[in-house]
């Protein structure tokens, strides 16, 4: 396992669908229509959500979102308090979602061109932003000069996909997106030059997609390639499984996670605590893992959650669980969705339509992720199922915090003992709502609130000069 890249312990990350997000310098998609019309798609209104259809022709259809919209709204960004973008893929390609790459060295122009991306990075840079790219390489484009050579019938070309009687072999059995064959050493040396590329004009990770079909070699290699770049860039990989044994990469997405928490929320799951200690003791890399709630590919965390007390609860387990929180555009103000496509919908940017509190909360609560070193590298211990607490212990204890969430609808009380033997007086106060409760001989009585949650921090009293934490470390 290669070290984890410093700068991902304090991270949060926003996730970016571009075509989605917005369409930059006041165009709207109308004014684009060219782009799209040539190449076999169709244009739809912003405010006009996405519809699934039977032959995925939805996959075709475009809303002209681009990378200069991505720029425009990089102080949005800025100001929510991330402080990673991960995009979905840019690539040239013929469909919306562009998981069907037909050139990875070529920027598709629907999202604009090289300098286009090469500006969108200067400009992350110039807000301290850092950058991740989606790279597909389990599979391309039937479009792909390599697929159609290999259609036409030269040699060289066949060896580079799996032909059988009938056909060949596509994702998930999908004629337009045949898989490659990694083990082909031209492919596996093409896969290497992209992730080199695009490392050394300033890119800081890669999201690997399909990490699964990739397989522990390839997630091996292109890790081992991206490192000898640099020991800081970020390598994760899509695996949808239990996350242990995954440590060939930096981290996974860590799905997981979010099940976990779903079934617990729901009550469908008693002993999540255990689920959670038992995950980040057998997952080396834990911390490069990606906390996430919702994404691209599933329903939306606010259409899976709806009542917003319990929703809060499943975002405080999100930032103060180890590993990364990962914000799906759009989630931090509200926004609902079912499956792929109506997941996918236009980024509502009507102020008037937001829900404030909510953004309001997901500020605050990144905020604290990125101050508190108890979150962003401590230990994780569960203390208590019901309510569910847990102890996040970090290197100096008065950095120590302690997380409890209840999901009922009472009051929840409870006396806890915390293990750590340089903790024996003071004050654990909630940074929400500065409530205090005090640590005697190493007990804590807690109360939490019905569908509610305390995230407490140690606090230190001194007395006239006299400071009974002065000398431990």
């Amino acid at each position: 396992m290669y070290p984890l890249p410093s700068w991902v312990y304090d991270t949060v990350i926003y996730q970016i669908f571009p075509d989605r997000f917005h369409i930059g310098k006041g165009l709207k998609v109308e004014n684009k229509r060219e782009l799209y019309e040539q190449r076999g798609g169709q244009i739809e209104s912003w405010e006009i959500p996405p519809k699934a259809t039977e032959d995925n022709s939805h996959c075709k259809v475009f809303y002209g979102g681009d990378l200069w919209g991505i720029i425009e709204k990089l102080n949005y960004i800025k100001t929510l308090g991330v402080n990673c973008i991960y995009l979905t893929p840019i690539f040239l390609s013929p469909s919306n979602h562009k998981y069907d790459t037909v050139d990875h060295f070529k920027i598709d122009p629907q999202f604009g061109t090289k300098a286009t991306f090469k500006k969108l990075l200067k400009e992350c840079k110039r807000n301290k932003i850092r950058l991740i790219l989606d790279g597909v390489f389990n599979h391309v484009s039937s479009q792909h000069p390599w697929f159609i050579d290999a259609i036409n019938g030269k040699k060289e070309a066949i060896s580079l996909f799996t032909f059988f009687k009938d056909g060949y072999v596509g994702w998930y059995a999908s004629k337009s997106m045949p898989q490659i064959n990694l083990e082909n050493t031209f492919v596996r040396d093409y896969v290497l030059r992209v992730i080199e590329h695009y490392l050394t004009i300033g890119v800081d990770g890669w999201r690997l997609d399909c990490g699964h079909d990739l397989g522990p070699v390839n997630n091996s290699v292109i890790t081992a390639k991206a490192k000898e770049v640099s020991s800081e860039s970020y390598i994760v990989s899509e695996i949808w499984s239990y996350p242990a044994g995954w440590n060939m990469v930096d981290g996974i997405m860590n799905y997981h996670f979010a099940n976990c928490i779903y079934a617990y929320l729901k009550g469908e799951m008693k002993n999540v605590g255990l689920a959670l200690e038992t995950t980040y003791l057998e997952t080396e890399n834990i911390y490069g893992c990606w906390n996430m709630l919702d994404s691209h590919d599933t329903e939306r965390l606010a259409t899976v959650i709806e009542n917003k007390d319990l929703r809060k609860l499943a975002i405080v387990m999100q930032f103060t669980y180890p590993g990364v929180p990962v914000i799906y555009y759009g989630s931090e103000i509200g926004m609902k969705g079912g499956k792929d496509p109506e997941c996918r919908a236009p980024m509502i940017w009507e102020e008037q339509k937001w829900d404030l509190d909510l953004l309001n909360f997901y500020r605050k609560l990144i905020t604290i992720r990125r101050q508190e070193p108890a979150l962003r590298f401590g230990s994780f211990k569960v203390l208590s199922e019901d309510p569910l607490v847990y102890f996040r212990r970090a290197p100096y204890p008065l950095h120590n915090m302690l997380i409890a969430i209840n999901k009922d609808s009472i009051e929840k009380k409870i006396t806890l003992s915390l293990t750590d033997s340089k903790l024996w007086g003071g004050h654990f106060v909630d940074l929400f709502t500065k409530e205090e409760f005090p640590l005697v001989s190493g007990t804590l009585r807690l109360k939490v609130k019905a569908k509610s949650f305390a995230i407490l921090k140690m606090r230190n009293y001194t007395n006239q000069g006299y400071d009974q934490y002065r000398r431990i470390y």
